[in-house]
């Protein structure tokens, strides 16, 4: 362990294989353990293959349109395949590489703990189950038991330990214990060697029974524990499978249930549809109340090992250095390359070896292949041209789900300091992913200049994007978590403050915090939450071992973590509190009004963005789900509409006034609620404040000539007709046309008065009611107006106090209803004989 228990995500090397039983990892597999279950997805090549594999005994897990989800022996998966039997399946390589109280504050979930802020109640996880698939879990610790001393943890699988009764069917691997055999001591298993899978569940879980602090973001909510074994082949399938468990187990019991995955793989397709996803796909998209949420991982720091190549008829190239200390293989250079096939298709590739500064001259190069052939393996040979062996390489490329896969080992390396290539041509486009970091190949970043080398222009640099996990991670279905500084430092058990190197500033994104977005440009990760620096309930080894006294806190019941990993269940508790407030809520529901409710600030800068997602999470205005109510801020002198919005379909909505029209018309300040009832069982409470506001005086208008002039004030807005005059914002207006002019004046709250309207008759002659002898009978009116001292052949248009245009119905010729009308003042302009008669209405 270095910084706080170096446990912040635990990442695979994974590398993603789609090939036959020749590839040279399936065979030492095959090799050295052929009758040992293991977990493999087949493609699903229709009923042939179902009825097989049915007569063979093997357990069918999980069905999708592209895979069949089994376990089986390689034995027997080879033998079968061989056979005709099974047309292809994938495997995956994946041996390991070593990699709260201010967070409830932050996140606004202190105020869904208490129920206000607008919420109907308080929400802590209850009745909601979250799964924590991880390094395992103490449930011994005081933070995993209710008030009665009861374990909340459902159920344990652990899938390092042999098979034997207690192994979970179908999976056919592990051994799980339910909660009454964990209480009885019957479960073996708890976190003994590491303390991640404990402070991972502490962020989401811990009810801090053990001292009062450190609780965690859904103290109420159930536990399942699901131990993972980094050890397994196709270990991400093996996750999935840990999903399918947690939600049956839910099923069972009738409850919603969040999936936390605070471990990941970093080198795959980065799109979301391999095997693994696209069954957490399904598995989410079977019915509401199931959530997943994933760590987006902590290789920030990590440089550049990620290249995107563009590949545009100039041949382009990217350098990898040599790695004496392979995981793959000692002094050898690796890659993994995905592309869509039809983008790789168009494209030859070769390699070659360069010399290093500060020559930089080709010793050798390979013939191009084009990109449309496929086969596993593929052998070439470098060699210079003198006919001197540089590398054997081997090349493994497939199609999967449309996906162009190629893996590349250039073995036997001959000159260790030389620049090995990667060489491309033709049109398309590709991703690759190495780095020594995770036992690969670095790539080279200190390049030559263009005179030195005038090749170099065509160079693809790395870059340090798309440096997320990939697999589920991607998943558009999934919510990936980017990690913030929690807190600056806490007091530890030796009594003096934590430190630590990380400079970085609270709500600042981690330096570590990995980057999007997916290969396919997906916005990843999602969403940001507070891990670095946190405080959880941690396993009793380390908190009985003075070794890690600075990294505990001066309770002695909890430890320091940090990373993607704590921030990534942060959100899961606030999705359990989502599921919770309505479980007939989906997936969707939740990253749609996490999403949209995320908090930006200086340090996110414009979101959505490849660091920080859509900003920082905010369980408060997730859990309203976008509730709000939308209308003026203050109350001026005519109606006011309110209307209640959710970022869902709104089934109904209940006002305060027992109103449930919506919008609400109000004609009085005060203070309105609004109850939003959605999804059958959900509800959200909304309040809104209408305060009287200040009504300016109303502006007069003074004609002068052809120039109006209005009475002071600090500001003007002039209207023609009843519309807007664009720039017309100054004191005065010269007219040019006749028709009804009016003026506003706002206040400094937003309350508005307008002029009389003024009706121009330029070009025509204006006489007033008295001089025409007109007569309005009765005015004041409630409802009908007569028209009297007019000829009948008349053109009339009416216009209200702010000079717009109003239609009313004409019972007869020199009739005028004005009972549809609000109260208020009116202005009737009748032309005559060429004449025009403007007279003032009240209608009562």
């Amino acid at each position: 362990m270095r910084n706080y228990l170096l446990l912040l995500l635990t990442l695979m090397l994974v590398n993603l294989s789609f090939t036959q039983s020749e590839h040279f990892r399936f065979k030492k597999l095959l090799a050295e353990d052929p009758n040992t279950p293991v977990s493999f997805a087949i493609v699903n090549d229709g009923a042939k293959t179902i009825d097989f594999l049915v007569q063979a005994k093997v357990a069918i897990k999980f069905i999708t349109k592209e895979w069949i989800y089994v376990t089986m022996s390689p034995a027997l998966l080879s033998q079968a395949q061989k056979n005709g039997n099974i047309k292809q399946f994938y495997y995956e390589y994946a041996p390991p590489v070593a990699l709260n109280d201010t967070s409830r504050f932050t996140q606004k979930v202190n105020f869904v703990h208490a129920g206000t802020g607008g919420l109907p109640a308080a929400y802590t996880g209850k009745n909601v189950i979250i799964g924590y698939v991880d390094q395992g879990l103490d449930w011994t610790h005081p933070d995993f038991k209710d008030a009665n001393g009861h374990t909340r943890v459902l159920r344990y699988w652990d899938h390092t330990l042999p098979v034997n009764a207690q192994t979970p069917q179908p999976y056919g691997y592990g051994q799980a214990w339910d909660s009454t055999e964990i209480a009885n001591g019957i479960c073996t298993s708890t976190e003994s060697s590491t303390a991640h899978g404990t402070t991972v569940t502490g962020a989401g879980s811990a009810n801090g029974l053990a001292n009062g602090k450190n609780k965690g973001m859904a103290p109420d909510s159930k536990i399942i524990v699901v131990e993972t074994n980094f050890n397994l082949p196709n270990w991400t399938l093996t996750i999935a499978d840990a999903c399918d468990y947690i939600f049956k187990v839910a099923d069972t019991l009738g409850l919603p249930a969040v999936v936390n995955l605070s471990l990941g793989t970093y080198l795959g397709s980065h799109d979301g549809n391999d095997p693994a996803s696209i069954l957490m796909e399904s598995l989410l998209d079977e019915k509401p109340g199931r959530i997943i949420v994933s760590a987006a991982g902590n290789s920030g720091t990590q440089g550049k090992y990620h290249v995107h190549g563009d590949v545009a008829g100039d041949t382009s190239f990217v350098w990898l250095k040599n790695n004496p200390s392979s995981a793959i293989q000692p002094n050898s250079v690796y890659f993994d390359l995905w592309a869509d096939s039809a983008d790789f298709h168009n494209i030859s590739y070769a390699f070659g070896a360069d010399k290093p500064a500060p020559s930089y001259g080709l010793r050798g190069m390979t013939n191009f292949r084009p990109g449309a052939q496929l086969g596993s393996p593929i052998f070439e040979v470098l060699k210079t041209a003198a006919g001197d062996t540089l590398s054997n390489i081997q090349i493994y490329t497939e199609i999967q789900n449309g996906l162009y896969h190629m893996e590349v080992l250039m073995a036997d390396i001959d000159s260790t300091n030389y620049l090995y290539r990667f060489i491309t041509t033709g049109t398309g486009k590709y991703d690759l992913w190495s780095g020594a970091w995770l036992g690969a190949n670095n790539f080279e970043t200190v390049l030559p200049s263009p005179s030195v080398m005038p090749s170099i222009v065509n160079y693809n640099m790395p870059d340090t994007l798309q440096t997320i996990v990939s697999s589920w991670n991607c998943s558009e279905k999934v919510i990936s978590v980017a990690n913030m500084r929690n807190r600056q430092t806490f007091i530890n058990k030796n009594g003096v403050p934590y430190t630590t190197s990380n400079p970085a500033l609270v709500g600042r994104l981690s330096f570590s915090s990995s980057k999007g977005p997916s290969r396919l440009g997906v916005v990843k990760p999602d969403i940001t939450a507070s891990g670095d620096v946190s405080l959880s309930a941690a396993p009793f080894w380390l908190l009985n071992n003075p070794a890690y006294n600075s990294l505990i806190d001066q309770s002695g019941m909890h430890a320091g973590n940090g990373g993607t990993s704590m921030a990534s269940p942060v959100v899961a508790g606030i999705a359990a509190l989502y599921l919770e407030k309505c479980n007939t809520l989906t997936y969707a529901d939740f990253k749609r009004d996490l999403l949209n409710n995320a908090v930006t600030d200086v340090h996110t800068g414009i979101t959505p963005n490849f660091g920080f997602g859509y900003g920082k999470a905010d369980a408060l205005n997730t859990l309203l789900n976008g509730g709000r109510i939308d209308g003026s801020a203050v109350y001026c002198a005519n109606p006011l509409p309110l209307t209640a919005v959710a970022g869902t379909t709104i089934d109904s909505v209940h006002w305060s006034t027992g109103v449930t029209a919506n919008p609400l018309i109000v004609s009085s300040p005060g203070t309105y609620s609004a109850t939003i009832y959605f999804n059958g069982n959900c509800q959200t409470q909304l309040t809104q404040v209408v305060p009287q506001g200040t009504i300016p005086p109303v502006p007069l208008i003074a004609p002068n000539g052809t120039t109006l002039f209005a009475s002071t004030s600090p500001n003007y807005q002039w209207y023609f007709n009843g519309d807007t005059i664009p720039g017309a914002t100054n004191q005065t207006l010269v007219i040019s046309q006749g028709g009804v002019y009016t003026v506003s004046v706002a206040g400094s709250d937003g309350c508005t008065s307008f002029s009389a309207p003024y009706s121009s008759t330029i070009g025509t002659t204006e006489l007033d009611e008295s001089a025409a002898m007109i007569q309005l009978f009765p005015n004041p009116t409630t409802g009908i107006v007569e028209v009297q001292g007019v000829e009948l052949d008349f053109h009339y248009v009416l216009f209200d106090s702010r000079g717009r245009n109003v239609t009313v119905n004409l019972p007869q010729q020199n009739q005028f209803d004005l009972s549809a009308l609000e109260t208020g003042i009116y202005f009737l302009q009748i032309e005559s004989n060429a004449r025009v008669f403007n007279i003032k209405i009240i209608r009562n």
